[in-house]
């Protein structure tokens, strides 16, 4: 190995070593994907999902077993995108200071990657009640959170249990009326879904009232020592990202039917690429990274969007 080859290999394994000392001090605390969705490798260009929307109630057995009719669902698609991002040093800024340089390349990089993962993360949610998709197509043709939501089930009434888009404002009381309308939602052929809420995601302008709704015991809102039943029942998740869109919109949310729903599918995980270019002798840095994500049901979520 010859003395370029020996420089770009001490950058290559430098870079490497940074990336995960920063990736571990990132990852403290979990990150947001791995909070809302479920993480799905993937070999394919796209992932395929075909919805099925459940059979009916057993009917009583007199001696002839009775067949019921699958019906399907919807169709949804995930396409994954490429994320990239390169940066380039002069000679003259690190020859002679080669390691400090490095390590500031390298962790913006792997902040940066962190950053994005965790920004688009949000936005599924952020933007819910919109029909542009970032990844995902749908066979539906409604956005996540919506008053419109459909079946394909031939007589099954929309008219109740297939709207999860409100726009009242969070209080206790909204909340708990939100909760009785999601324990009315139904699946595709209109039986109820059994949802049950127990998490509260939003703006970190509402996390205050949030943790006082959920975490006050008696009192709440009022002189009475009354007893708050809400309290203990969800949990608190909230996002600066979630800023960005709206400081009001608010969303509950079961986790159980999330994490049924909800999918993160990478591709390729980050790749981390190090060089000195021939001709200029600039020590150059990039990292690549192949996710997408998308939801193939909508009962594990109610969206306030509030003016």
């Amino acid at each position: 190995m010859n003395n370029s080859s020996r420089f770009q290999e001490l950058v290559r394994q430098g870079f490497k070593k940074i990336y995960d000392e920063t990736i571990k001090e990132l990852h403290a605390v979990s990150p947001l994907k791995d909070k809302l969705y479920t993480t799905e490798n993937s070999t394919k260009a796209y992932e395929e999902y075909y919805g099925v929307n459940g059979l009916g109630d057993l009917q009583k057995f007199n001696g002839v077993l009775q067949y019921a009719e699958n019906s399907p669902g919807y169709y949804t698609k995930i396409e994954p995108a490429q994320f990239a991002l390169g940066v380039e040093t002069e000679k003259k800024f690190y020859m002679n200071n080669l390691y400090p340089v490095l390590k500031s390349q390298a962790k913006a990089l792997t902040n940066s990657s962190h950053r994005t993962k965790e920004k688009y993360a949000i936005s599924g949610y952020a933007n819910m009640n919109s029909t542009a998709f970032d990844f995902m197509t749908s066979e539906e043709g409604v956005a996540i959170a919506s008053s419109s939501h459909t079946t394909k089930a031939p007589g099954v009434a929309t008219t109740y249990g297939f709207d999860n888009l409100g726009t009242t404002a969070f209080s206790p009381t909204a909340l708990e009326a939100t909760r009785i309308i999601m324990r009315g939602f139904r699946n595709g052929i209109g039986e109820r879904c059994n949802v049950s809420p127990n998490m509260l995601l939003g703006p970190t302008t509402l996390e205050q009232r949030f943790l006082e709704t959920t975490q006050t015991k008696a009192g709440l809102d009022t002189a009475y020592q009354n007893v708050n039943t809400l309290a203990g029942k969800y949990s608190v998740l909230t996002s600066d990202y979630f800023n960005d869109t709206s400081t009001k919109n608010w969303f509950l949310i079961d986790t159980a039917l999330m994490k049924e729903f909800a999918k993160w599918v990478v591709r390729e995980e980050d790749q981390l690429a190090s060089t000195v270019d021939f001709e200029t002798f600039n020590m150059k840095n990039s990292i690549i990274n192949y996710f997408g994500y998308g939801f193939t049901g909508w009962q594990f979520v109610y969206m306030h969007q509030v003016s």
